[in-house]
């Protein structure tokens, strides 16, 4: 793995620790203000970077997580563009539920680089 590739990937462990932690607020410096994120198969779409931190504010509100693990990752780097994917294995808590739950599933990010460093731009999970 490259300098940059590291970098990158450094850049996807940040995005998650920041939402596993509850710190949401986080989430924003990590996101292109014009970002996308589309939800677990297909169900809907938040677009802006305000947007999506809202979104992992409010599973912030409704859930706390206990574990999530980032297995198998692959980054790819087009010049200013940069494919990243890796499983993942998600154990929380709802809120309104006593027993936890346990997901794994696939990650898969766009980011670009610009002026500020690597953003993410878009972003999706598929349930594995």
């Amino acid at each position: 793995m490259t300098d940059e590739q590291r970098e990158i990937w450094e850049l996807v462990r940040r995005i998650n620790r920041a939402w596993t932690s509850g710190a949401a607020h986080e989430v924003a410096e990590l996101f292109d203000a014009a970002a996308v994120v589309i939800a677990p198969g297909l169900q809907g779409r938040v677009e802006g970077r305000d947007a999506i931190v809202r979104s992992f504010e409010d599973y912030i509100h409704h859930a706390r997580t206990h574990s999530f693990e980032e297995e198998e990752h692959s980054v790819d780097v087009f010049g200013d563009l940069a494919v990243v994917t890796y499983r993942f294995a998600i154990r929380y808590t709802l809120n309104t539920e006593d027993g936890e739950r346990d997901e794994t599933g696939q990650e898969v990010l766009v980011l670009r680089r610009g002026p500020s460093g690597w953003k993410a731009i878009w972003r999706t999970q598929v349930p594995g």
